[in-house]
């Protein structure tokens, strides 16, 4: 009995060590597929896309600023590169009023610009492949809007890579509505502004400048607004008779328990029915 229970004990040894060595060669082989799969699926492309324009035209996002003109359209032109493969760009264009991105300085650091039609504004994303793409992105500017836009140019590659906006201004003329000019507001100059006004609560505030039109004013109003509540502090109605350039003088009251943000709003209607609004903001303290 001690001679056969030695041979099975034996011939089980072997069987037991083999067991082992297969379970061990299976989950070194699950842990070595498991590495393998993971180094394939990281990133191996960091590299972001960038604007490539060989030559910058006019109409350019790398330009310091983009020329249209209300009620025209505007092609802006650029080419688009990355190094394994461009997936897509996104145009914003939004009106520059009231705030300002990153590096940029802010809007009134090189005098007041009017802007009008300021709700008017673009968001589209088009899809780009290759390595290399140029895209001609037409825009229609409406008859509304004057002053100036900012154009966002926002760019992702096939791996995810995003690149740092490229942003340029879309400045857009106009001659169908009515144009205000200011020549001075409290003493000063508004082109030579460095920032926001600021007005003392219970100051007189001059208010000089023009509307014009050439199918003639037929109506136009200035009004004082307190941003808070949305209530007309002050307000007059211009006489311009149907003139193409009508000038104006006039003094705003600030009250003296007023504190806080302000807008000064100019409205004018022409001849043929074109209605503008325009303005700035003001801090009263």
């Amino acid at each position: 009995m001690d001679r056969i229970t030695f041979q099975r004990f034996a011939e089980a040894k072997p069987k037991i060590y083999i067991e082992m060595n297969t379970k061990i060669a299976l989950n070194f082989a699950v842990v070595l597929t498991a590495a393998l799969t993971l180094a394939s699926c990281q990133k191996t492309d960091e590299e972001a896309p960038t604007v490539c324009t060989p030559e910058v035209g006019a109409n350019s996002v790398l330009a310091d600023e983009i020329e249209a003109m209300a009620g025209d359209h505007v092609d802006i032109e650029d080419v688009f590169c990355d190094n394994e493969g461009l997936s897509e760009v996104r145009y914003d264009i939004h009106n520059a009023a009231g705030h300002e991105h990153e590096g940029e300085e802010d809007e009134h650091d090189h005098g007041l610009t009017l802007h009008s039609g300021t709700d008017w504004e673009v968001l589209e994303t088009l899809s780009l492949s290759g390595t290399e793409a140029e895209v001609d992105f037409h825009v229609d500017v409406p008859l509304t809007a004057r002053g100036e836009w900012d154009v966002v140019v926002s760019l992702v590659d096939a791996e995810g890579n995003v690149a740092s906006d490229v942003i340029t201004k879309l400045h857009i003329e106009n001659d169908y509505i009515p144009a205000f000019a200011l020549s001075s507001v409290g003493g000063t100059d508004p082109n030579d502004w460095h920032g926001e006004p600021v007005w003392a609560p219970g100051a007189d505030i001059n208010v000089v400048g023009t509307v014009s039109d050439s199918d003639g004013i037929a109506s136009a109003v200035l009004e004082f607004i307190d941003e808070a509540t949305e209530t007309v502090i002050w307000e007059v109605e211009l006489a311009p008779a149907g003139e193409t350039e009508f000038a104006f003088d006039e003094t705003v009251s600030v009250p003296a328990d007023l504190a806080g943000e302000c807008h000064f709003e100019m409205k004018a209607t022409d001849g043929a029915g074109n209605e503008t609004e325009t303005g700035f903001h003001v801090e009263v303290e």
